[in-house]
């Protein structure tokens, strides 16, 4: 049985190395995809100035909601509602939802921004929960703002839809509350939106770590790089994401995912394909991946795309105890994509998001876990016994290794990535960014492989899970 059993493990590690050549081959292709597409950026997209220019003074720009869902957020409210206020764009409003918070959270906005109860236009576009009242501030200075007041759905997806529900503009936005915004996002999303040939039906824009800049009034005055390890280790992650992966696909219009931390998305579309799943661990991809079912069954032209540049800075999980929480629930985000949305994996009708990107997510992001997991436990099966070639397996494992490496550095030295004052900062930040590449495979991608395959295994045992936000630790602010 042993002999069996060495004989399969010989052939499990022949698929394993043909399996991490092919991921580091495709990988390569996404990077080259991606610095194409930067490249093509820096020759046909203005500087912010121009753009501004040209959209300001323009009665076709169009308006935009932003919508922003908060449960139990009084550490962070105002400070969110500050940056959103100081977003730079002729037409837009700001929808916060309470899903009927137990803190302090709308009492804050209450008092903060002087609102009262008003009559309100409720179109239930979307399934939400039902929504007890919409307030708006009696300070001209606060017009822009809308609060909604509603009964608790437990998810951001549901709140999200309830903003959805009170927003009459063409298209909206979706962020967190954690989430400080540049000034100038909404023009740079909308500059993709105005210049597409055909319908643009969702825009992403590249987000960055929060946790160690310094913010005052709802700005980012200073970028910096946490010197806490886990937001040290999501910023590679976020950086390699966004900058490589999204921004790759997104040159061939084959976006698979825009971010619900902030992303911006055509509202007649996103309500024909019912909006944001209260159900889902991973409504983001979820209703995107149905707007383009929408949009193809339909034959129907359509674009997405993603803003390099940094538009947006989110507090990542700074504990064990909440990155574990957040990852397991991811792992049963991409287990339900895989198995609800199964019909557009290697399906050439559904564009190249169907015959490209899905089956890229499925063989390479979706059961890597799985397969990693597997390797581990054959090695700590015939370690003991002898049966592990050393050699063999330290060579593959370098090469893998310092690929990482090489990736890893292509994105930190982008000019997209990290804002900052001066050099020094810069080199520093550089620094911990490189620190953070070389310990990554040892320390943060065995954490995020355990909780995938927890979360896989939750998902296989339809195990009852209580959406748990984190708990925010407030900005760092300027002394």
């Amino acid at each position: 049985m042993s002999s069996i059993l060495l004989t399969l493990y010989y052939i499990f590690c022949y698929c394993i190395f043909s399996y991490s050549l092919a991921l580091m081959v495709t990988y390569l292709i996404l990077t080259i995809m991606s610095k194409r597409a930067q490249a093509k950026m820096d020759i046909n997209m203005p500087d912010d100035n121009t753009i501004k220019f040209l959209l300001r003074g323009s009665p076709l720009t169009p308006a935009v909601s932003v919508i922003a869902p908060a449960y139990n957020e009084e550490v962070m409210i105002t400070e969110c509602v500050k940056s959103l206020m100081q977003i730079d764009y002729p037409d837009y409003e700001i929808i916060i939802v309470n899903d009927e918070s137990t803190d302090d959270t709308l009492n804050i906005l209450i008092n903060e921004y002087k609102l009262i109860e008003v009559p309100y236009d409720i179109a239930m576009k979307v399934h939400s929960k039902p929504i007890k009242r919409v307030l708006k501030s009696t300070d001209e200075r606060y017009s822009k703002l809308v609060v909604v007041d509603k009964v608790h759905g437990g998810t951001k997806a549901d709140s999200s839809n309830a903003g959805i529900n009170v927003c009459n503009n063409k298209y909206f936005v979706c962020t967190d509350v954690d989430c400080i915004i540049e000034p100038m996002a909404l023009y740079r999303m909308m500059w993709y939106v105005v210049n597409s040939p055909v319908p643009m039906i969702g825009v992403g824009a590249t987000m960055l770590m929060v946790n160690g800049c310094t913010v005052e009034d709802g700005l980012v005055k200073r970028a910096a790089v946490s010197n806490r390890p886990l937001p040290m280790f999501q910023q590679l992650e976020y950086m390699r994401s966004f900058l490589i992966s999204k921004l790759g696909w997104s040159s061939i219009n084959a976006l698979p995912n825009i971010s619900g931390g902030f992303g911006l998305f055509d509202t007649d579309v996103a309500v024909k394909s019912g909006g944001y799943d209260p159900a889902s661990f991973a409504e983001d991809v979820d209703m995107l991946l149905r707007m383009v079912t929408y949009m193809k069954n339909h034959d129907l032209e359509f674009n997405l795309s993603l803003v390099p540049q940094a538009c947006c800075w989110t507090e990542g999980p700074a504990t064990l105890r909440q990155l574990f929480r957040q990852r397991v629930r991811w792992g049963r985000g991409l287990f339900e994509i895989v198995t609800n949305h199964r019909k557009l994996f290697f399906n050439r009708h559904f564009g190249p998001i169907g015959a490209l990107t899905l089956p890229y997510i499925f063989i390479f992001e979706f059961m890597a876990p799985v397969l990693e997991m597997m390797g581990f436990i054959f090695m700590l099966w015939l370690t003991p016994t002898g049966g592990v070639n050393w050699r063999s397996a330290l060579i593959v494992f370098g090469m893998i290794y310092l690929f990482c490496l090489l990736i890893a550095s292509m994105v930190i030295y982008n000019d997209y990535t990290i804002k900052v004052a001066d050099w020094r900062s810069k080199r520093m930040n550089y620094f911990k960014m490189m620190v953070a590449a070389v310990l990554e495979p040892f320390v943060y991608h065995p954490l995020n492989t355990i909780c995938s395959n927890i979360g896989y295994f939750r998902h296989l045992r339809n195990t009852r899970a209580v959406w748990t936000p984190i708990k925010r630790e407030g900005f760092k602010k300027q002394k």
